[in-house]
């Protein structure tokens, strides 16, 4: 307590707050003092209303109350920002006992600290709040914990970590997180009676999380509901002069971040939060007392003068043309969407966004069967490590070498692919090149077009652009389109960088777009059409409403871009990208011998959305293995 004393004498930037909180302080009393005498008038008319003689009493017994809340908080913030994390039963996460998503957690806020050369802040989550937000508190680096919702953790990916967790090295950095938990014992004496009358109502309705059933129930909600009233005038004066001092402050902390980590990650963590289904919202009875210290509003967007502004006015103040190109792609896509969900509104957008690459007109149609070599060679995958290292022509290995000869090869290996029997003899493509791949088994291809992908170099924009138009164009040739060579697509815009960042979609968004990649994950498999029919109907089932499993019963033939539809699903949240993939690998591969081609596939769109993809394929060679012997 001690220590914490000292902090506040130290930091001379706490004197107007302090004012202000004491300020606060005496026009609360003077309410509540007014309110009871105007009770004590009504049952006797001899007394002022103004002071009474229940007034020495009442004042006494305010003032101790709200010096106790503060006296509490002093000792609750012994230790800093990990007394903070106790009280709102956060777990602290270590890199032994925590699961994957926690442990890029842990790596990411490792990064930051040797980068920013601080102590590593303790890292907690709290379990039990499913909406994505963090904060920060603490006094001294060696004692300041960052606490991440559980929604955060579950839901972000790494980039959009990056850019939470960089936010909150930007508050210890700039001494706003000291200076929020300094606040938050400040006004501590005002929000006290809504805590205790949220945790007594609570009492009445759960029990470590589970509903129950109470012969007092009724009387516990009552009562927390009588004490949370009393203490709602403190509330709203605290959250008024909380809106009047600080709600100015959050669009500096934004481009702070943006210039501190000079990337968009932070723009890319509001997007998430802006599709969210539960945004940013705590349930936590603390929520109204740590909603400063929150990285976005941590109240119902519905409450009056919250402190953080909403998200659209974020991302409109870091890129003005971010929300209105989202619009734009809602609107775009609502041609997809089934009659049931069109219904609500959209508000109309129209600005001039810029021009993406996009694929050749007319759109292809999805390829109803696949793409293949021999059976014999299709069937069996090779080890990675045997395809990279098999013995190839001079010619190609020549040709790697520089980067016209990598991207000859790179077409004639999608000419290959999309004529198979010759290729037309007006094709701008080597024949030699051409002669050397035919020669070569038809299962390395793809491995020698991963090598010349990373030997093209650096290109103009506008000759990158005319390049994979050029490619584009090739393997959509014969108005079909499948998705290995989609996906081939995919990763030269990777290396052209033009491949575009993701924007964070809602599952409800993009459902068409789900169906239409499941369906073209059916289009790899060397299976049967019936075997196909029943093992979509068994995908679907597992990803849509019975309502939306019959409006998409039939498989579509309108044209397609798989690009588009890649992109889209990559905007989805981390947790719905591993569940549609489980759902594939489950359902696709599962009771089956993997081919080459779909292990192809199921690489390059584990890499598509974001996600590693050496483990998987090495599980997959093992369980193709077990199920020759």
């Amino acid at each position: 307590m001690r220590k914490v004393g000292y902090a506040f004498i130290k930091n001379k930037n706490m004197f107007w707050p302090a004012s202000f909180c004491l300020l606060t302080v005496l026009i609360t009393i003077a309410i509540i003092n007014l309110i009871v005498g105007l009770a004590v008038y009504y049952f006797d008319p001899t007394q002022e209303i103004y002071w009474h003689y229940l007034s020495p009493y009442l004042i006494a017994l305010v003032v101790s109350i709200m010096l106790i809340s503060v006296l509490r908080d002093f000792y609750v913030f012994r230790t800093g920002g990990y007394s903070l994390a106790k009280q709102l039963g956060a777990r602290r996460l270590s890199l032994i006992e925590s699961v994957p998503e926690e442990s890029t957690a842990l790596k990411i806020t490792e990064q930051l600290a040797d980068t920013f050369l601080i102590d590593t802040p303790a890292l907690y989550v709290m379990p039990n709040e499913i909406g994505i937000n963090a904060l920060t508190a603490g006094f001294y680096p060696k004692d300041t914990a960052i606490i991440l919702t559980w929604g955060a953790v579950q839901n972000l990916d790494e980039m959009e970590l990056y850019g939470l967790l960089s936010h909150e090295f930007n508050k210890i950095l700039s001494g706003e997180a000291a200076e929020n938990t300094r606040l938050k014992i400040l006004y501590s004496s005002l929000t006290t009676f809504c805590q205790w009358g949220s945790k007594l109502a609570k009492r009445g309705f759960y029990k470590n999380g589970q509903v129950r059933e109470i012969k007092f129930e009724t009387l516990y909600v009552s009562l927390g509901a009588l004490i949370w009233l009393i203490g709602c005038l403190g509330l709203l004066i605290t959250r008024l002069i909380k809106f009047l001092t600080l709600s100015g402050r959050t669009f500096k902390n934004d481009q702070k971040t943006k210039r501190l980590i000079q990337n968009d990650a932070n723009i890319q963590t509001l997007l998430r939060i802006y599709v969210h289904h539960s945004g940013s919202q705590l349930h936590s009875e603390y929520a109204e007392s740590i909603s400063h210290m929150c990285f976005a509003n941590a109240l119902s967007p519905r409450n009056w003068l919250n402190i953080h502004p909403e998200i659209e006015q974020r991302i409109f103040e870091l890129n003005p043309g971010m929300i209105h190109e989202l619009q734009l792609e809602n609107l775009k896509k609502i041609k997809n969407q089934p009659l049931f969900n069109l219904f609500r509104s959209l508000e109309e957008a129209s600005v001039d966004v810029v021009t993406h690459w996009s694929s050749p007109q007319p759109l292809p149609l999805l390829r109803l069967s696949p793409i293949s070599f021999a059976i014999k060679d299709a069937i069996k995958p090779l080890n990675p490590s045997i395809r990279d290292n098999w013995k190839r022509p001079e010619l190609i290995d020549r040709a790697l070498q520089t980067a016209t000869g990598s991207r000859e090869v790179m077409v004639a290996i999608l000419m290959i692919r999309q004529y198979r029997e010759f290729i037309p003899a007006e094709a701008e493509v080597s024949r030699a090149i051409v002669d050397a791949l035919l020669n070569l088994d038809g299962r390395v291809h793809i491995a020698i077009f991963h090598e010349a992908c990373k030997n093209i170099g650096g290109m103009p924009a506008t000759v990158s652009r005319q390049f994979l138009m050029k490619l584009a164009k090739i393997i959509q040739e014969d108005g079909e389109i499948g998705l290995l060579d989609a996906l081939l697509l995919e990763r030269v815009k990777c290396d052209l960088h033009l491949l575009p960042v993701h924007t964070p979609t809602a599952l409800e968004d993009v459902k068409p777009s789900i169906v239409r990649l499941i369906d073209a994950l059916l289009h790899v498999q060397q299976i049967n059409s019936d075997s196909q029919l029943e093992v979509r109907e068994k995908i679907l089932k597992r990803i849509l409403s019975q309502a939306e499993l019959e409006f998409y019963s039939e498989i579509s033939d309108e044209p397609i871009d798989l690009a588009e539809i890649l992109n889209d699903i990559a905007g989805l949240q981390l947790r719905e990208r591993i569940s549609i993939l489980g759902v594939a690998e489950v359902c696709l591969w599962n009771d089956r011998i993997i081919t080459q081609d779909e292990l192809d596939v199921l690489e390059l769109l584990y890499w598509r959305l974001g996600f590693e993809s050496a483990e998987m394929i090495e599980l997959m060679q093992k369980k193709n293995s077990l199920m020759i012997i």
